[in-house]
């Protein structure tokens, strides 16, 4: 009888907890990505439950679909979403909100090529397809200047999510792909594809801030306290997934790969760095690049984009 009464008891506070749990809806790019699934990994670990938050993950393709998403309030928070894309929108009137940076730098994201292609570097590239993932993001912005740095005339083309993007180049479609660890890796010490290009090897992209999380302007007015909260948990989530083994776990199965092939993802092309939840970086990199690549029609300044920014949890 008293195990009845402890249990009836234990499930009233769960009711209780799930009936005041407030509800954000998150949108995560490229499922699988080990920096895509901070969220999904803190989920997992109930770190957002522990401050009351039921967090309701969908996934995208990124790029312009994710901003779309927000503006019109499909979801609450997008995550991992490139700043060249929000600064194009911001500049057009979008109400949008920056809360925290996702990554700097971009020491992931790899471009390749069959093997058997020839092409081996982007000066094999003029003439070719080179991938990025949609409009707007990261893989975008990635793409030109790295055509711009080596001067090749290949033509950008988005292809979507990553194994999308690997469907097409290995039926022909697409010349060059892109990628990010471990989807690639297995491919890559088999010698069916070579890297043709990376992320960093652009100096100016090494500590510029790519991705960033961010809102509705009228949700942050509007669910100020929950979102505090949840990029809280946010930089929790970061710290926990660095140093939690079952991070690992989780990343190898969103991934479909062992979990070895997982921490030699995350050793190698992730490091915690690249993560850090604080700090803008380089932007005025960006803003030249917005100009530059015509996400916005006249130079602005960093003070006429200061409003975009709102940071949650700056950095003590």
């Amino acid at each position: 009888m008293r195990k009845q009464m402890l249990l009836a008891a234990a499930m009233g506070l769960w009711a209780f907890d799930a009936a005041f749990a407030e509800t954000l809806k998150v949108a995560l790019p490229q499922k699988g990505n080990w920096d895509t699934g901070i969220v999904e990994y803190g989920v997992r670990a109930g770190l957002f439950k522990e401050v009351g938050l039921d967090i309701d993950i969908s996934y995208t393709a990124g790029g312009a679909a994710t901003v779309q998403a927000v503006i019109s309030g499909s979801v609450d928070v997008a995550m991992q979403t490139g700043l060249l894309g929000l600064i194009g929108a911001y500049a057009k009137g979008a109400p949008v909100r920056v809360i925290s940076p996702a990554i700097t730098g971009s020491p992931e994201l790899f471009w390749y090529a069959r093997t058997e292609s020839g092409i081996k570097s982007l000066k094999d590239a003029d003439g070719k397809t080179m991938a990025y993932s949609a409009a707007g993001s990261s893989s975008h912005l990635l793409v030109l200047s790295l055509l711009e740095q080596e001067k090749v005339k290949a033509k950008p083309t988005a292809t979507g999510g990553i194994p999308s993007t690997y469907t097409q180049v290995m039926s022909g479609q697409i010349d060059i792909g892109w990628s990010s660890p471990p989807f690639g890796l297995e491919d890559l010490k088999t010698g069916k594809i070579n890297i043709v290009a990376r992320g960093n090897d652009l100096p100016e992209i090494r500590d510029t801030t790519l991705r960033v999380n961010f809102v509705n302007e009228n949700s942050l007015k509007t669910r100020r306290d929950a979102l505090v909260k949840f990029s809280q948990v946010y930089v929790k989530a970061v710290e926990w997934t660095y140093a939690n083994d079952k991070a690992l776990d989780y990343f190898a199965e969103a991934a479909g790969v062992s979990k070895a092939m997982a921490k030699e993802s995350v050793d190698k092309f992730y490091p915690k760095e690249s993560l850090q939840p604080f700090e803008i970086r380089g932007l005025g990199v960006t803003l030249k690049q917005a100009v530059d690549f015509k996400f916005i029609p006249k130079p602005m300044t960093e003070q006429e984009v200061a409003g975009l920014f709102d940071i949650l949890v700056p950095k003590k």
